[in-house]
């Protein structure tokens, strides 16, 4: 493969578009893929700060065997970007160079025996601080299709060893489900959002997590980019960048109770995007 011509000279001295995800455990495993799509539609550099992790909760502490992270609602990615300049508006022949945040794998909190009506107020409070610094929102929805397809013993492993705490049974998970979905529909149409209905190709034995083939495709539908479209190169999500994002670590997390940290950003990418975990 020839490589790519290098970006304008304008556009290296350009400063790095900023992107902001938000999510759990779909977000941590697709967050290369979702990078090099938010490059490619920013044509260019991306300052990405991602609040994510297996389990995370929105409004609530959580923990994931031995390893334990705040609520997004109480990451620390707040105060570092409140404490950043500002990105300046796009030009309007740039649209692409608008900043972007992306809400997602809000399900969660309904599985720690959080009310619909209260994951929805965190969510509202979390796209109102998002409004100060994207200039355009996204969020996705519930993956219904799966929800619904889940089996007892599956449930069973969610109730008895991922979540051994969940109060809820299936039937009473899906309905929950079904009202979040509509809840977050509601709210990214009351605050200027996009919604994004999740596709049941995306997911395959599994209910829960993309699988792996579709990270592109989705991550591809999540930003309203061209099927065809790639990143620029070179891509993150090599396997030079899957090594160094395998063992980078976020701002702030407890392992075995033990309050552990990590300067940021995480992960520096060759044409000098980077990426910054909370």
């Amino acid at each position: 493969m020839q490589p790519s011509p290098p970006l304008p000279a304008d556009s290296a001295a350009a400063p790095p578009s900023r992107f902001v995800a938000l999510g759990a455990s779909n977000l941590t495993r697709f967050a290369l893929p979702l990078l090099d799509a938010a490059r490619c539609a920013a044509n260019g550099r991306v300052e990405a700060h991602f609040a994510l992790g297996f389990g995370r909760s929105y409004g609530m502490p959580s923990r994931v065997l031995w390893r334990g992270r705040s609520g997004i609602d109480r990451a620390r990615l707040w105060p570092a970007l409140a404490a950043a300049p500002r990105r300046a508006p796009a030009p309007a022949p740039a649209p692409a160079q608008a900043s972007t945040a992306l809400v997602m794998d809000v399900g969660n909190d309904l599985l720690y025996g959080v009310p619909v009506p209260r994951v929805l107020e965190v969510v509202d409070v979390v796209l109102q601080r998002l409004a100060d610094i994207a200039e355009r929102r996204i969020v996705a929805g519930i993956a219904l299709g799966p929800a619904r397809r889940v089996s007892e013993p599956y449930w069973w492993l969610i109730r008895n060893v991922l979540v051994p705490n969940c109060p809820l049974t299936r039937l009473q998970a899906i309905a929950g489900a079904e009202r979040l979905h509509e809840g977050l529909r509601e709210l990214a149409a009351r605050r200027g959002a996009q919604f994004v209905e999740p596709r049941d190709e995306w997911y395959g034995t599994d209910p829960v997590h993309f699988r792996a083939r579709h990270f592109a495709a989705v991550a591809r539908t999540l930003l309203a980019l061209p099927p065809t479209a790639v990143a620029p190169e070179p891509h993150c999500a090599n396997w030079r960048g899957r090594v160094r994002y395998r063992f980078a670590q976020p701002f702030e997390r407890t392992v075995f109770g033990r309050r552990r940290s990590a300067p940021q950003p995480a992960l520096h990418c060759a044409d000098g995007s980077t990426l910054s975990l909370w």
